[in-house]
């Protein structure tokens, strides 16, 4: 069995050639899926170029751009019909994410037997990240807290997407998946849900290039949408 690493990537012709060279170092039994989210630049073909000389790799071209979540979701479709994948993680295009730190996760899935494993940027002794704005620190911040008191877990860094999921969790993202920053709704689901849900220290670092999806502007209504999209969720739940 093995574990596919799934790429979104959307207008990343700058950061997407560094993000897939640093994945070659992965042991062999890692796989990778590019999910190119109908890029209008040459992110499809970069992945197509890197796909055509390893094995193991493919790239999905989305006809249009569809949004994270659905992108992310691809992978877990295509990991349930591959049927050869025991963990499937996601990791960001733009460099953010250190692909170094996948077995990290991977492991700490195994040895704790977790169904899903967060890297945070909040535990360990280099705690933050380089371009994590006020406005964003003080959403993630009201994240946990409305985390932990509609769940009673604590979770360091909710919006985090360097994350490994084990088949109990993957495969029901594969059914249902947010559309739209689906990160802290979909941990919000797995610890709601009874699954068991770890966290790792990682370092994130600054992206190569471009700029963030989560604006300065566009702070507040992330954070509102969100607690929106989890209280549903627990009132859903709770009807049930």
């Amino acid at each position: 069995m093995k574990t596919l690493v799934v790429v979104p990537a959307y207008n990343e012709e700058a950061c997407l050639p560094t993000t897939l060279e640093e994945l070659q170092a992965l042991p062999a039994d890692f796989e990778v899926l590019i999910v190119n989210d109908g890029s209008s630049d040459a992110t499809g073909a970069i992945a197509e170029k890197f796909c055509a000389q390893r094995p193991g790799w493919q790239v999905v071209h989305l006809p249009v751009n569809c949004g994270i979540g659905v992108a992310v979701q691809t992978g877990y479709l295509y990991a349930a019909q591959c049927g050869r994948y025991t963990y499937v993680v996601q990791l960001d295009a733009d460099g953010q994410h250190d692909p170094t730190t996948i077995p990290t996760l991977v492991q700490a899935c195994q040895q704790h037997q977790w169904d899903l494993c967060i890297g945070s940027r909040f535990l360990g002794h280099q705690r933050g990240a380089s371009g994590t704005t006020r406005w964003r620190r003080l959403g993630i911040r009201m994240l946990q807290a409305l985390i932990h008191g509609l769940s009673g877990v604590r979770l360091t860094d909710p919006t985090s997407g360097l994350r490994c999921a084990a088949p109990a969790a993957w495969k029901r993202f594969a059914r249902e998946y947010p559309d739209d920053y689906p990160e802290p709704e979909s941990a919000f689901w797995a610890v709601r849900s009874g699954l068991r849900v770890g966290e790792v220290p990682v370092t994130m670092r600054p992206r190569r290039a471009g700029a963030s999806s989560i604006r300065r502007g566009q702070s507040l209504y992330y954070m509102a949408k969100v607690s929106l999209a989890i209280l549903l969720d627990r009132l859903r739940a709770q009807g049930r």
